[in-house]
């Protein structure tokens, strides 16, 4: 390496350590600028990994062992209550989570248009208010964007060293992102196919199954426990029968989906779920689930026009650039960032396809979350971890802008054979 190519690469090293202080000082600005004390524990998250702390078990506040939420979020805050650590501690630690995004970004979009437009995805991820937002609540948003990042590094790590190990640690990932927002089983396939078609060949029924290996098994300790504790092999939750209809009912497709209001009001929501919960009294919580998948699939079958208009309700939500819950300039600012973030991924995954598989996992994964939302419950908020695969492809975007002059220099090609140039220095 030259001297300049080595003074080059430190100061990218030094400029991307600069931009992640840069968002965890932000996020902790946010976090503390906007919130009186802790925020309030709306899902229910905070008593179940306080409970699992205590040895309670996997329980809710009154004591009742639940699968109503995935375990990895809960699992988390137990970590940190054992650790001494109180709310605050899991509002840090999210910001710190949120922060390592940035380092996570930079390392994906290095493979696609190198180190220097790499810090461009740094920067996107590190001052994006929609991240920033997620990590002053108790919701799974911020460790998650973490987590689905990691497995996207991880994974071309995998594929480039042709390594068993990485192979096992990518799928533990993944699990790990599985248990904490069950949609993530989602990455399986997409990561499947890339060890397929990138992995060394004779070893690729290895990688494969040592990844799904990795993959199953966490998912399945927590099936099992289910199995035990309520009777059922739930590998996910016994929450999807509420988020599926609560999409699909006549009352929110009356009110919001095909009437004037923008959202559902607090009233109707509430005056709806007081008539759910008459409606299932006396029904175990795995009975609840499957009567509301029910009920949900039976106004589909009957109201098919309806049920189409409500899922391409849902994925409009789930793209959505301006959120209802902001206003005024804070409304336009979110809806514009969002936009211009928007426009350079689009942009960017021109180049992006043709230069190793990291655009066609972030397009096909991108593409499955959009699907699978149309079918549950969707907002804004479900789409923020999958902004940092956003950056990436807006970091392509942006060299797009400098013309053929930015894709000529130092091959950082995935694999050997691979012809991906770097932008030159």
């Amino acid at each position: 390496m030259t001297d300049r190519a080595s003074k080059s690469r430190r100061w990218r090293a030094g400029a991307l350590l600069v931009i992640f202080a840069v968002a965890l000082g932000l996020r902790l600005l946010y976090v503390h600028g906007s919130l009186p004390g802790p925020p309030p524990d709306t899902d229910g998250y905070l008593g179940i990994g306080a409970n699992l702390a205590a040895g309670k078990g996997f329980s809710n506040d009154d004591g009742r062992t639940t699968a109503y939420r995935p375990p990895g979020y809960p699992l988390f805050i137990a970590a940190v209550e054992k650790a001494g650590g109180g709310p605050w501690a899991v509002i840090w630690l999210q910001c710190l989570a949120s922060a390592g995004v940035v380092l996570l970004a930079a390392r994906l979009a290095r493979i696609v248009v190198g180190g220097l437009f790499a810090l461009v995805a740094a920067i996107i991820v590190a001052v994006d208010p929609f991240q920033i937002a997620v990590c002053g609540e108790f919701m799974t948003e911020a460790l998650f964007s973490f987590i689905v990042m990691a497995a996207f590094v991880l994974l071309l790590r995998a594929v480039r060293a042709r390594s068993v190990v990485r192979y096992a640690v990518t799928g533990l990932t993944a699990a790990a992102g599985a248990l904490v927002r069950p949609e993530f089983f989602l990455f399986a396939p997409g990561a499947l196919t890339i060890a397929y078609i990138w992995g060394r060949k004779g070893r690729k029924s290895l990688y494969i199954i040592v990844f799904l290996l990795s993959l199953i098994v966490p998912p399945g300790i927590w099936a099992a426990r289910n199995r035990v504790s309520l009777g059922s092999w739930i590998v996910t939750t016994t929450h999807g029968g509420y988020t599926h209809l609560l999409a699909y009912n006549e009352v929110f497709y009356g009110e919001v989906v095909s009437g004037p209001a923008p959202t559902w009001s607090p009233k109707s929501l509430k005056s709806w779920q007081e008539a759910l919960a008459g409606e299932t009294e006396g029904m175990s919580e795995v009975e609840r689930d499957r009567h509301f998948y029910s009920k949900a699939g039976v106004f589909a079958a009957s109201n098919r026009q309806a049920a189409a208009r409500i899922a391409f309700f849902e994925a409009r939500r789930f793209w959505r650039a301006f959120p209802h819950s902001a206003s005024g300039t804070v409304r336009v600012f979110l809806g514009a960032f969002f936009i211009v973030l928007a426009v350079l991924a689009l942009v960017g995954i021109r180049v992006a396809w043709r230069r190793g598989p990291v655009a066609h996992l972030v397009v096909y994964l991108l593409a499955a979350e959009t699907v699978i939302h149309m079918y549950y419950w969707s907002n804004i908020r479900m789409r923020v971890p999958f902004h940092g695969l956003l950056a990436v492809l807006a970091a392509a975007g942006v060299a797009v802008l400098f013309g053929r002059r930015a894709f000529v220099g130092e091959a950082v090609a995935l694999l050997k054979e691979d012809t991906v140039y770097s932008p030159a220095v």
